[in-house]
């Protein structure tokens, strides 16, 4: 079911608006066009019984010996006429609602006709009849035997022509046509409908990337400017609570630095040389952490502009800055690649990311791959890679697998987490994996589009 049913909203709904209006039309069609067949069928059964008194007064106006000849002049395609009955009882007659109907609108003209007798025989086929040894293709066969008062006979067989189908070309047009307006008009109220829901989900994407995109202009009908409304108003809830933390972070951060320095200073005064080499340790220690904490608040920060650059220039200059420092890196790029970005931020994580290899691994490998919606850049190692139930966890802040990769590395457990934080303000993923030669590739993926841009 799920290669049949269609995947976006406005697909299914015009598909279930098609079928709705298909079937709808096909049963109006199909009652209007039984009735309409038994509207043919009994005004020409009237004709009919019309038609045979007619006959039969003009017939009983003659001698008896010269009826045949008035009773073969009045044979037409449909009506045959005979001098000798056909014997009711020989033929399968019909016994329903619509074959008395029939019956009733043939006797109908002799009710002032006392004096014939009349015997009606209806009957309905889809296939060849061999009564009176004639191949007939018409759904409804009349056989009238008359009775003279003086004793003669005429029988009356008749095939009542059917309405013609409605299934025409003209009908076949009209209905293409009607159909194809009415889609048509159904589509353009879907996307009409559908908008509100697609600006939403652009909304929350750009929302995902950078939490102070303008908001959304609360137009439309009632229940998509509530909806609109409630967007809006949680936007500014997000809005608040994350300046709130990252005001709060800064503050604490601020403190902290202030007692650092202060704490610095009484080392400083100290005459043990001892113990102010071992508090200088404490405060290095301290500081670094502060920094490290500064960063992270920091990580996402959107005051940098969105830049259109060349993504292959930026790892190029970082890569060569980096060996000029003596850092064993190796690079393959592709400079024609441009992309939307934060570009110190974006060279900030990519070299955090470096950073992790090198110190894990004693070098690292970088790659381009560019895709159609996006590039990948892969930052290989040769270290020992991390175990597989914590690939997820090395990316949240504060979480180190040291035991997993080398013994002598040391940090906050920041590094992976604020590229993470990076890459994610700019619409993209970060995932590491274990390669199946050994080491690890933080493969960082970046699209070309510009969720960022409000």
């Amino acid at each position: 079911m799920k290669g049949v049913i269609p995947d976006t909203l406005k697909a299914r709904a015009l598909l279930l608006l098609t079928l709705v209006f298909v079937v709808s039309h096909m049963i109006s069609i199909m009652i209007y066009k039984e009735n309409r067949y038994a509207s043919v069928v009994l005004t020409e059964a009237t004709d009919f019984g019309q038609r045979i008194i007619g006959i039969v007064d003009l017939a009983y106006r003659f001698p008896a010996n010269q009826r045949h000849d008035i009773l073969s002049a009045a044979q037409t395609q449909f009506l045959t006429t005979y001098p000798d009955i056909v014997p009711i009882k020989a033929v399968a007659c019909q016994q329903d609602g619509a074959s008395a109907e029939i019956s009733r609108r043939i006797f109908q003209p002799f009710e002032t006709r006392p004096s014939y007798q009349v015997d009606v025989c209806v009957r309905r086929f889809g296939g060849v009849w061999p009564l009176l040894g004639q191949e007939q293709k018409k759904r409804v066969d009349i056989l009238v035997n008359i009775h003279f008062p003086d004793d003669e006979t005429a029988s009356f067989h008749a095939e009542l022509p059917e309405a013609n189908s409605l299934f025409s070309d003209r009908v076949i047009l009209y209905l293409v046509v009607v159909t194809t307006l009415a889609l048509l008009l159904a589509w353009h109220l879907i996307l009409k409908l559908i908008a509100p829901i697609n600006r939403l989900a652009g909304a929350a994407e750009k929302i995902g990337v950078n939490l102070d995109v303008e908001s959304l202009e609360e137009v439309g009908p009632r229940e998509t400017r509530v909806a609109l409304r409630a967007f809006n108003e949680m936007q500014v809830r997000l809005q608040r609570q994350l300046h709130g933390q990252t005001e709060m972070f800064a503050a604490i951060s601020h403190d902290l630095k202030s007692a650092v320095t202060r704490l610095q200073l009484r080392c400083d005064l100290l005459h043990d040389e001892k113990e102010r080499e071992g508090l200088q340790r404490v405060v290095k220690d301290m500081r670094f952490m502060i920094a490290s904490i500064i960063d992270f608040v920091r990580g996402d920060s959107t005051e940098e502009p969105v830049r259109r650059i060349s993504l292959g220039d930026l790892l190029a200059s970082l890569c060569e800055d980096l060996i000029e420092e003596s850092v064993p890196i190796e690079y393959h790029v592709d400079q024609t690649v441009h992309l939307y970005c934060r570009p110190m931020s974006l060279r900030r994580a990519i070299q955090n990311l470096i950073d992790n290899a090198c110190k894990h691994a004693g070098s690292a490998y970088v790659e381009m791959q560019v895709q159609a919606a996006g590039v990948f850049i892969n930052i290989d190692d040769q270290g020992p890679g991390v175990p597989e139930s914590r690939l997820e966890d090395v990316l949240r802040p504060f979480v180190t697998v040291d035991a997993s990769r080398t013994s002598t590395s040391s940090g906050m457990g920041l590094g992976l987490a604020i590229a993470h934080k990076i890459i994610l303000s700019h619409g993209g993923t970060l995932r590491l994996t274990n390669k199946p030669g050994g080491g690890l590739r933080a493969q960082l993926y970046c699209p070309f589009g510009n969720p960022m841009r409000s």
